[in-house]
């Protein structure tokens, strides 16, 4: 612990350093350059420097707290196959006396809504009705994967059993419980028309309807919609709804600990994965019950107006919890555990690691005393790869203290750069990272920062630093893209790996 918080000390005085010395010296440096294209004093030049690379993978992420979670089942022949499931708390509609069924009651249906992240078109179906897209859909949206909703039989704690004094945090490898009934099992794939629900009505003879109910969103997206197994429903929460389970949430959560919603592969499993932000999901039992509407009755029990005995209509809504998490199973094709090529994928998937220079050489290079004009680490992308999921941004780090590099502090991530770029076919090409200050600061004959190892990971938004202080690298990742790269083999020719470093040289 005392040596990151030294890094990330060293980090703060190098951004001083850097930006100080910018001011003070910028005239100073360009009287300075005058003198030298007078003089002819300097030479400029370039240098491509062989890196050594290593591909790891990832044993798992922290995936609760986080603004996405994945659902569905994603495989291909670089990356192998990925499983992602959730689970979640559930919270109680209203607390004590009021969460009451009343009279004669009948559930009506029972349904478990998780709105998609969707884009409205600009196009209408014939009949006016709006269309929508899904947006954040990774492989075969056509091909269906397994779904189940079961119980959740292990607790979800809101604050961490070891130190109360932090909140729980759930890992993408956690291996939680489930009850043996389903409330659901069946097919699924995305539905960007799943727009509306209908919800039949009933008498209490659960035969007759007496009315029927058009669900949808105000702005009328789509969602997924799931129908629950109402006799487990009825059996969970109607029964026993008077009980001191329900009389408050801590009761409640503990009783019922949540919802476990599974993905698992078909026949085929080349099928697809949706990023989910979960935020508005939900569970609702509609029911209907006998209601006095209006009605007074004489001493003897007769009705003198209104009516006795209206069926009414109603509802309990379940809002999901604060506490959810994705499960994530992997299984890795097994030439990833080779070096010739690398694999970068988010999700718990992969990174790779990289060592700018070797020992020898870097030593060597330090001793050029060369101004560092420009410096570019270059990955490029194997274009014959059997996947098409290749990330818009990657993300370049100190691997070795989990640390951001220097140019991320001084210029800004959007100056390091790492966004995909596509050959003149539109296909992926390459990444390219501007590495100039962190560069120069390894290369400085004095006082020049420790060589440590570069890690590379498919871009994720908790990357960016948030203040001048945000040093430290967080491990969240929730998109599941990913990207074959060329690694350090010679035979990759021009496309292997390589830092390009533009320089001065000032001549004696």
């Amino acid at each position: 612990m005392a040596i990151k918080v030294v890094n990330a000390l060293k980090y703060l005085g190098l951004f001083s350093i850097v930006f100080f010395t910018i001011i003070s010296c910028e005239k100073e440096i360009e009287s300075i350059g005058v003198n030298l294209v007078n003089n002819n004093n300097f030479t400029t030049d370039k240098q491509i420097t062989e890196v050594t690379t290593a591909n790891e993978n990832i044993l798992k992420i922290p995936s609760s707290g986080v603004s996405q979670y994945l659902l569905g089942v994603y495989s291909d022949n670089e990356f192998g196959t990925l499983k992602a499931s959730i689970v979640s708390q559930l919270n109680l509609p209203v607390i004590g006396e009021a969460y009451n069924y009343g009279t004669n009651y009948g559930i009506d249906s029972v349904l478990m809504f998780i709105p998609y992240q969707s884009t409205k078109s600009a196009e209408k179906y014939t009949d006016g009705k709006p269309k929508f897209s899904i947006d954040s859909v990774f492989g075969d949206a056509n091909v269906e994967f397994k779904l189940g909703i079961y119980e959740l039989k292990t607790y979800l704690n809101t604050l961490d059993p070891n130190d109360p004094s932090k909140p729980a945090i759930y890992y993408s490898d956690k291996e939680f419980q489930k009850g043996d009934t389903p409330f659901y099992s069946g097919n699924f794939k995305v539905n960007p028309n799943d727009t509306v629900a209908y919800i039949k009505r009933y008498m209490p003879n659960g035969i007759t309807v007496y009315k029927k109910d058009t669900i949808k969103a105000t702005d009328k997206s789509p969602s997924i919609k799931i129908p629950l197994n109402e006799s487990l429903i009825k059996q969970i929460f109607v029964d026993n709804a008077a009980g001191s389970e329900f009389q408050s949430l801590d009761n409640f959560q503990r009783y019922f600990r949540g919802f476990y919603i599974e993905a698992e592969a078909l026949t085929s499993n080349k099928s697809h994965l949706v990023s989910l932000a979960m935020a508005n999901a939900r569970m609702v039992i509609y029911y209907s019950k006998d209601e006095d509407e209006g009605a007074t009755v004489d001493l003897n029990g007769n009705k003198i107006n209104g009516e006795l005995g209206v069926r009414t209509k109603h509802n309990f809504e379940f809002a999901f919890g604060a506490i959810k998490s994705n499960v994530l199973k992997r299984d890795l094709a097994p030439h990833q555990s080779g070096e010739d090529r690398l694999y970068v994928q988010g999700a718990a998937g992969s990174i790779a690691t990289i060592d700018l220079f070797k020992n020898e050489n870097y030593v060597d290079l330090r001793d050029n005393n060369w101004l560092i004009n420009d410096a570019n680490l270059i990955f490029y992308v194997d274009q014959n790869a059997a996947s098409n999921i290749a990330p818009e941004q990657l993300f370049i780090y100190n691997y070795t203290d989990h640390l951001q590099l220097t140019d991320v502090m001084t210029e800004g991530l959007a100056a390091v750069g790492g966004m995909l770029e596509k050959d003149a076919n539109g296909k992926p090409y390459r990444y390219v990272f501007k590495i100039t200050d962190y560069i120069s600061r390894l290369l400085r004959s004095d006082e020049p920062l420790d060589l440590v190892k570069i890690g590379l990971k498919v871009y994720n938004p908790s990357d960016t630093p948030s203040a001048i202080d945000d040093v430290k690298i967080r491990d969240y990742s929730w998109t599941p893209k990913g990207v074959v790269l060329y690694g350090q083999d010679p035979s990759f020719g021009d496309k292997r790996v390589k830092l390009e470093i533009s320089y001065t040289k000032i001549n004696n």
